[in-house]
């Protein structure tokens, strides 16, 4: 695969973040950064190069979307990211949040349950040469590996509540940042403090759900569909 890298999109990239981050108050350097260095056009192979920078959702395989640009920033800036954190990532979809997340921390857990969508988030990751990024084929109904803790986790579909395991698996003192909801969604910052709880409400967004089920069901159900 070509990286497919040009002027044009360089300069796409750039507006995007200008127009789309800095003008609604994402401001932190590395965020902007990030954006700048990840080519998202080609996390949407089938989408014209000059559209795949748009201020809006794209479609992906298996019925999912990659976010809005404004949207991850958005989310990303609520983790508080910093270079020696690990991050899970429950739902990678397109890998493009994945990559954007490689450039600001230690490491990244990439979790996706659609086999199609880590296969093809694997293959531009490959040809990136980020080596900080590991991909588990799984979902996030099933219990996580015990013992194994994040100082970071973020979703990027939305439950009708965040599974009370994955709590299990963020460090203390650590960010949990997700949707949560059916028919009102609102992105969740979770803190985890003394081994307790805290949530704070932030914005109304809309994310496709997070699908339920284990992968062998999910996969059953894609290949019947």
């Amino acid at each position: 695969m070509s990286l497919n890298e040009s002027g044009d999109t360089r300069d796409l990239r750039h507006e995007m973040v200008s127009t789309q981050l800095m003008k609604r108050g994402i401001l932190q350097p590395a965020i902007l950064e990030a954006f700048k260095e990840v080519p998202r056009h080609l996390f949407v192979p089938h989408i014209p190069p000059d559209h795949a920078y748009d201020d809006q959702p794209l479609p992906i395989k298996s019925g999912q979307t990659i976010s809005q640009p404004y949207v991850v920033a958005l989310m990303l800036s609520y983790l508080e990211l910093q270079d020696n954190h690990s991050v899970l990532e429950i739902g990678s979809g397109s890998g493009y949040a994945t990559v954007l997340m490689a450039k600001l921390c230690h490491h990244v857990t990439a979790m996706e349950v659609y086999g199609e969508l880590l296969g093809h988030s694997q293959d531009i990751i490959d040809q990136l040469h980020l080596s900080n990024i590991d991909f588990i084929h799984a979902s996030a109904w099933e219990h996580l590996k015990k013992g194994t803790v994040y100082d970071r986790i973020i979703l990027w579909a939305s439950p009708p509540k965040i599974p009370e395991h994955i709590f299990d698996n963020l460090k203390e003192g650590g960010i949990l940042v997700a949707p949560e909801g059916k028919a009102e969604q609102y992105v969740w910052v979770y803190k985890k403090i003394n081994g307790e709880i805290t949530k704070i409400r932030k914005d109304p967004v809309r994310f496709v759900p997070l699908v339920k089920g284990s992968v062998k069901e999910i996969d059953r159900n894609s290949q019947e569909n």
